[in-house]
């Protein structure tokens, strides 16, 4: 993979972005005007293809935040393949535990092409940190609230089957007060809809045949829910039953 061959532009942030910024919860607790002086070195960048953003072992001097796109955390064996982490969706932070233990990041972060991310130098934090206890809280709170989320994210994936995760994912795109037939569009394509539910882009597509005895039918453009309510139900009681 090769650093040179991103197709972006850079700028400094905007009062929009800084509002997104603000609102994710890793941030959430810190003052404004704190935040601010923060973020003061901080840029956006929008990229127009996919690629690298950083390998598995390069320093770890950024905190990113993704406004758009998607990004996949991946670690590479020897022989090529790949192994799905996380996938970050928007808007989330990524790579703050890594920044903030000034070590190196733990595993591989590729962007999707359109992706729109923030990057933070965490040096202006870690000084922070040193000067003001209640910024050292505040910060290590929203670090204990992130590792919360991985370790959720890794008991779906150890703890519930395909099946349930695609279901999960489906319902996570429908509005709670809908009740009857409803239909969506994934937000990404189906190759990396499969890279975020852990399965492969085959594996997928044979998911989304047999939920049709579930009411889900699935076309090129859309998917269509027969019934959402029902949907609801035999998730619940699939997950029931496991316990």
């Amino acid at each position: 993979m090769n650093h040179t061959l991103k197709a972006k532009t850079t700028a400094m942030l905007s009062q929009e972005d800084f509002e997104s910024i603000a609102s994710v919860p890793f941030f959430a607790h810190i003052p404004t005007e704190l935040l601010a002086s923060l973020t003061v070195s901080a840029s956006v960048t929008t990229y127009s293809q996919a690629g690298l953003l950083f390998n598995h072992n390069e320093p770890a001097d950024t905190i990113y935040v993704l406004l758009d796109g998607m990004v996949t955390i991946s670690l590479y064996h020897e022989d090529g393949t790949q192994a799905i982490i996380d996938t970050i969706t928007p808007v989330s932070t990524f790579a703050e535990a890594a920044a903030f233990h000034e070590g190196s990041y733990p595993a591989t972060a590729e962007y999707t092409a359109g992706s729109k991310i923030i990057a933070i130098p965490v040096s202006l934090f870690l000084n922070q940190l040193e000067s003001s206890s209640k910024t050292a809280f505040s910060i290590l709170g929203s670090l204990a609230l992130r590792e919360r989320d991985l370790a959720t994210q890794l008991d779906t994936l150890k703890l519930h089957s395909p099946t349930q995760r695609m279901i999960e994912y489906l319902l996570e795109q429908i509005p709670e007060d809908e009740n009857g037939a409803y239909s969506l569009t994934l937000p990404f394509d189906k190759g990396l809809t499969a890279k975020k539910l852990g399965i492969t882009a085959v594996s997928l597509s044979r998911l989304l045949a047999r939920l049709s005895q579930y009411g889900v039918k699935n076309s090129r453009k859309s998917i269509h829910i027969a019934n959402v309510t029902k949907l609801r139900t035999y998730l619940e009681d699939s997950k029931k039953k496991k316990r």
